[in-house]
């Protein structure tokens, strides 16, 4: 038998050495900081298209590498950067991704209210309640990068949604719970990066589908993805909550 020509093939890099390799870009960019809490591994999983185990073995490597560090039951966070010999005259602010609860339980809160809005919502609908829904996306539309614009978009969309529920005192919950996530909003929507830049187009295509639902009065398909948005939207900043 002749000899077979084979030829070495170049080995494909792992798959969790380039979620290591890009999250630790993230951290070296400063797209990350130090105290800023990892999206959930569900997000992650979903954004680099792996399995939660892969992302979890890429965590792990950064874990190793001192870049990132696990509290257990709140998240896994940057690792806070070396500490100056000299003492500093003013105290560095909290991160808004800092750990404790009360971004969560916004979330948490979001999610019970904001899915009961959109069933409402989609019981009441008229076609002057859907198309302030429907402006409201069509804003989060852009060119190169997300503007203020965006932010007050996407905002306006969940105020549009909670006004068509034809409960005011929902519509008015809704909104108190709103405005002060304003800035978490903000600075997640103004990241760069594989990690980070689809976040304003993941959103707008969540709405887009929470609109279809609306257009066809499904109650029930208003309340999932609606429900089902907020907790896509809490794995973003970190925070793993249930909807039921």
């Amino acid at each position: 038998m002749s000899e077979m020509n084979v030829q070495p093939v170049a080995r494909r890099p792992h798959l969790a050495e380039h979620i290591a390799r890009s999250l630790s870009d993230e951290i070296a960019s400063g797209r990350l900081r130090p105290g800023d809490r990892l999206p959930t591994e569900q997000f992650l999983s979903q954004n680099f298209g792996v399995s939660r185990n892969v992302v979890r073995e890429g965590i792990a490597t950064l874990r190793a590498q001192g870049l990132i560090q696990s509290r257990q039951g709140v998240g896994v966070f940057v690792s806070a950067a070396p500490q100056s010999e000299e003492p500093s005259t003013q105290r560095k602010p909290t991160s808004l991704l800092d750990g404790d609860n009360t971004i969560r339980n916004m979330f948490e809160v979001r999610a019970v209210l904001e899915s009961q809005a959109a069933a409402l919502a989609a019981t009441h609908m008229t076609a002057h309640k859907l198309k302030m829904i429907q402006a409201a996306v069509l804003r989060m539309q852009y060119e190169g990068e997300p503007t203020l614009d965006t932010v007050n978009a996407d905002l306006d969309f969940h105020r549009a949604v909670a006004a068509a529920s034809g409960n005011d005192y929902l519509e008015t919950m809704i909104r108190t719970v709103l405005e002060p996530m304003r800035a978490l909003i903000t600075m997640n929507f103004a990241r760069r990066g594989p990690v980070f830049s689809n976040i304003p187009h993941a959103a707008r295509g969540e709405h887009e589908e929470l609109v279809q639902a609306l257009t066809d009065r499904n109650a029930a398909a208003a309340r999932q993805i609606m429900g089902q948005h907020i907790v896509i939207a809490a794995s973003r900043f970190g925070y793993d909550i249930a909807f039921f």
